[in-house]
């Protein structure tokens, strides 16, 4: 993986380094090794960036699941 690229990234990073990648990728001047290093770069990313987001909605869940626990166990609906 990237030095640049890590799993303790955030998602706003990640979403950061995608766009700088991205925006690399449309430089139709960049020799083809150097695209697929930048694609395969971008894979990485776009992957950790879809890690994040499960994570976060898996949290979400977590904390809805409680609230309704605590509305139930007070009686409401």
């Amino acid at each position: 993986m990237d030095k640049d690229i890590s799993k303790d990234m955030t998602i706003e990073e990640l979403n950061k380094k995608l766009r700088e990648l991205l925006s690399l990728l449309e430089d139709k001047s960049i020799p083809l090794n150097k695209a697929m290093e930048i694609y395969k770069e971008s894979a990485i990313t776009l992957d950790l960036c879809y890690k994040a987001l499960d994570k976060a909605q898996g949290e979400i869940s977590d904390i809805n699941e409680q609230i309704e626990k605590i509305r139930q166990s007070r009686g409401e609906l």
